[in-house]
């Protein structure tokens, strides 16, 4: 494995660890082709994070985006805003995404909002790809 792989586990790995601290449900999924990390959160409902060293395919929309390949935070606005973040600023990501969950809280109410991610969970069971593949690194709902 290369140093910069071992880089971005590590750094997928302090982002999971602080987010299931946070009560969040975290899937992750490694690319097989590229050293890009995906974390979901919530089963979606509070979106996905994507760790890489290179910048994504134009088709596929993260809401949040962090590694060395972003040089300075930026926010690109699309149906949903989209957020970069410097591999050095993973607090700020986490805020912005605790700060999210709370705002989807408060919209859809708790129990809403865990009716929702049943609601993805359950739908997406049998998917492939992500759905599939992907490891939870803590007990669902």
């Amino acid at each position: 494995m290369r140093k910069l792989d071992d880089e971005l586990s590590a750094l997928a790995e302090s982002i999971a660890r602080k987010l299931i601290a946070e009560g969040f449900i975290v899937q992750r999924y490694g690319a097989y082709t590229t050293s890009s990390i995906y974390l979901k959160l919530d089963y979606g409902v509070c979106n996905s994070i994507r760790i890489s060293d290179h910048p994504g395919k134009r088709y596929l929309k993260y809401r949040y985006n962090i590694g060395p390949f972003v040089k300075e935070f930026r926010t690109e606005k699309d149906k949903y805003d989209r957020f970069y973040y410097r591999a050095d600023k993973a607090k700020n990501m986490l805020k912005r995404i605790i700060e999210d969950r709370e705002f989807k809280k408060a919209r859809y109410g708790e129990s809403g909002y865990r009716k929702l991610m049943q609601k993805n969970k359950s739908d997406n069971a049998n998917s492939p790809g992500f759905w599939k593949k992907a490891v939870l690194l803590n007990k669902g709902v």
